[in-house]
């Protein structure tokens, strides 16, 4: 098992690499294979078939938002509430509004962070950012792991996720503080470690929200993992779950100009 695990991870990883060094448009549509993968994913863990009218319709909502997302505010969201809404209706209610609901949900949150790992990539210094990205979330996870086994403590949330403690995820958002200076100090000649440091706490807890949402998904379905396309470590969504929720955070702040804040 090990030896699987290590074995997919290598590969993923190097996948990912060429992805983003590649280019623009190779990383754009290896994030949209891995965003419709990780949908089908989340779909059926909810109950829907990989067949299912709200399967292929949540699929095609999540290609539109990583290919057409300029539209978003102005056509894509109206849009996909207003079909949302008309399901039950013209499904006679075999579809019903909680499925709906949660093929919107799922659109929403696969989609923005999809094109968020997109666009963060197409942006200036885009390939320094997404190392950011994810050194601050593997430097999260990482130090979480090992401060939990060590300090142990109080939990951090039992009912969705037992084996957190309130001890990792501190030491975690420390972990990506110090992988956000570091990589900084490295890709960004003259930066503010401050400016740095708070980008790294911020997207760490961002992460951290994700995989405790993506527990909840799991456990509201009943299943342990997301799927079983990566061979030792089960789904997708069960490794990308943190990028997709710090994904949209970072966009956000760096389309705000945020490290012009600390000049």
């Amino acid at each position: 098992m090990l030896k699987k695990r290590v074995v997919t991870a290598v590969v993923a990883g190097l996948v990912a690499l060429f992805g983003i060094l590649w280019g623009e448009f190779p990383w754009h549509l290896l994030v949209w294979v891995g965003t419709l993968a990780g949908t089908m994913e989340y779909c059926t863990m909810l109950g829907f078939s990989r067949f299912d009218v709200l399967t292929i319709w949540t699929m095609i909502v999540v290609s539109v938002f990583l290919w057409w997302f300029p539209l978003h505010l102005a056509v894509i969201v109206p849009v996909v509430m207003a079909v949302a809404m008309m399901w039950p209706v013209m499904t006679k209610n075999r579809v019903t509004v909680v499925k709906s609901s949660a093929a919107v949900v799922g659109a929403f949150y696969l989609g923005y962070g999809g094109v968020s790992l997109a666009y963060i990539r197409s942006g200036s210094h885009g390939i320094a950012w997404i190392f950011l990205l994810l050194i601050s979330i593997w430097m999260t996870d990482t130090v979480a792991f090992f401060a939990g086994k060590a300090f142990g403590g109080p939990k951090l949330w039992p009912a969705i996720s037992p084996a957190k403690t309130i001890s990792g995820a501190l030491f975690g958002v420390a972990g990506g503080a110090v992988g956000a200076i570091v990589w900084g100090f490295i890709a960004f000649p003259g930066f503010h470690p401050l400016g740095f440091a708070w980008l790294g706490a911020v997207i760490s807890v961002a992460g951290q929200m994700g995989d405790l949402v993506e527990s909840a998904y799991k456990r509201s379905a009943g299943v342990k993992d997301s799927g079983n396309i990566l061979p030792g470590h089960g789904g997708l969504l069960d490794r990308v779950d943190s990028l997709f929720f710090s994904a949209p955070v970072l966009y956000f702040l760096l389309g705000a100009g945020y490290l012009t804040w600390f000049r």
